[in-house]
């Protein structure tokens, strides 16, 4: 998620109430080390039934998952490349704890199962726990995170208390309950989520009063309050009305430090500033749209830029290199690219950035829209495969509401093609396989199918 990831020099504080644990043993017969015991014997999963899929899989060899006998959800695949695994969020029938479950990528056998994680449980029937499976990479060794934010506690007279947990697996683990290699705790709500890298082994907790950067490996943690220098932008800011440090918060790494989403524009803490990088024909400010920018799990930087003309329902799309700031690709889109809820996904590999509407090809430097155009429906974009093949789903708006069909783009040549009606199409792709479905609630199975 090259080790990309540093913290920010500046003032640092420390988070009072913290707690990091080491966990020296596991019940898997492990010591917490790089010691592995004997492989399990595993039981081989569910075939997966005959589904039509895209062709560049078999759909006569993949296996599946279903809800567990006592209503435990399976949700959230996240695949572990070097291990080979599709890792699964497993949430108890009861909703107190979760757990990962690792699955063998190309059979399904369950290489090894987590110890039970509490999730933060309120009596508060508004308050949700958000958990959910990272991967990231560290020191050429590869780790699974688990992590639950939420509140516990509380009742008709005392308010339930924020906690957010972050838990630390080898990937290359064996057995069942086994034990994480650390454990991270804040007593505080991440209120706007948290993220990891793909590279570097770093977590970013977003928590209400300030901001965390977590080496999940050692447990070393490095906060940002409101006062801390990486609020500061680098230079001075040519707003006319209003400063651009005005509300500014982190929203993601980059590999010189933070990413500070600011008032019409973004800077990496201790590095460049969105002035210096503004895409062409894209402006900091126009009427009433302003920049805004989201971190990635590669850690660049996604920008939507508003265009210099007026008047118009066109944003700028760009990629920015996290090192630099220098723009790496972008491409106009119409609709605005303001979202708070977006979230940009990197394929497995690194080479593809999906964000919003946009699909950027980093190592080509290229990339493209899929709003609708006067030629073509808007696409959802899923999943990018290692060879460049996009699939998502075309949106057909009619008399009765919406139609949701199975599509594919070439994103070399931007052709996009429809394929046979009723073909699933894959929420995730590693290098030897394809997953389809993101949860089992509702008796649903997660599909997972080979590469031919």
């Amino acid at each position: 998620m090259k080790p990309l990831l540093r913290a920010a020099a500046g003032t640092v504080t420390a988070l009072a109430a913290l707690s990091l644990t080491a966990c020296g043993s596991s019940s898997d017969g492990t010591d917490g080390t790089d010691k592995k015991p004997k492989q399990q014997q595993s039981t081989p999963a569910a075939t997966a039934p005959k589904k039509r899929i895209p062709a560049a899989f078999d759909n006569t060899k993949g296996w599946s998952v279903k809800e567990g006998s006592g209503g435990e959800e399976l949700a959230g695949p996240v695949i572990a490349p070097d291990a080979g695994l599709v890792l699964l969020r497993s949430n108890a029938a009861d909703g107190k704890s979760s757990r990962i479950v690792a699955h063998d990528a190309r059979t399904g056998a369950i290489r090894w199962s987590s110890k039970p994680m509490p999730r933060p449980t309120s009596p508060d029937a508004s308050t949700t726990t958000d958990v959910k499976v990272f991967v990231t990479h560290k020191g050429g060794k590869e780790y699974a995170v688990l992590a639950a934010t939420g509140s516990e506690g509380g009742d008709s007279v005392n308010k339930a208390a924020g906690v957010t947990r972050l838990a630390t697996y080898d990937t290359a683990a064996t057995g069942k309950q086994v034990a994480p290699v650390k454990e991270t705790t804040f007593p505080d709500l991440a209120s706007h989520g948290y993220t990891v890298q793909r590279d570097g082994g770093q977590a970013l907790v977003s928590l209400n009063a300030s901001t965390a950067v977590v080496d999940v490996v050692s447990g070393k943690v490095t906060t940002y309050d409101e006062k801390s220098p990486v609020f500061k932008a680098p230079r001075p800011c040519p707003n006319l009305i209003g400063s651009c440090e005005s509300g500014a918060r982190i929203v993601g790494q980059t590999p010189t430090g933070p990413l500070v989403r600011g008032f019409r524009a973004f800077w990496a803490a201790g590095g460049w500033f969105s002035g210096d990088a503004v895409p062409a024909g894209a402006t900091a400010s126009q009427g009433s749209a302003d920049v805004t920018v989201y971190g990635t799990p590669g850690g660049q930087a996604v920008a939507a830029w508003p265009t210099k003309k007026a008047m118009t329902n066109v944003t700028v799309w760009a990629v920015h290199d996290g090192r630099t700031g220098k723009v790496m690709a972008s491409v106009a889109c119409t609709g605005s690219g303001n979202d708070d809820q977006l979230e940009p996904t990197v394929s497995t590999d690194g080479r593809y950035v999906i964000a919003g509407p946009t699909v950027f090809d980093v190592q080509a430097k290229r990339g493209q829209c899929f709003t609708a155009s006067s030629a073509r429906n808007e696409i959802e974009v899923l999943a990018v495969d290692k060879d460049g093949t996009a699939y998502g789903n075309a949106k057909e708006v009619g008399i009765s509401g919406t139609t949701n069909a199975p599509a594919s783009v070439d994103l070399a040549t931007g052709k996009a093609s429809a394929l046979p009606e009723g073909t699933l199409v894959p929420d995730l792709i590693g290098a030897d396989v394809a997953v389809f479905g993101t949860h089992t609630s509702g008796g649903e199975p997660i599909l997972v199918y080979p590469r031919r």
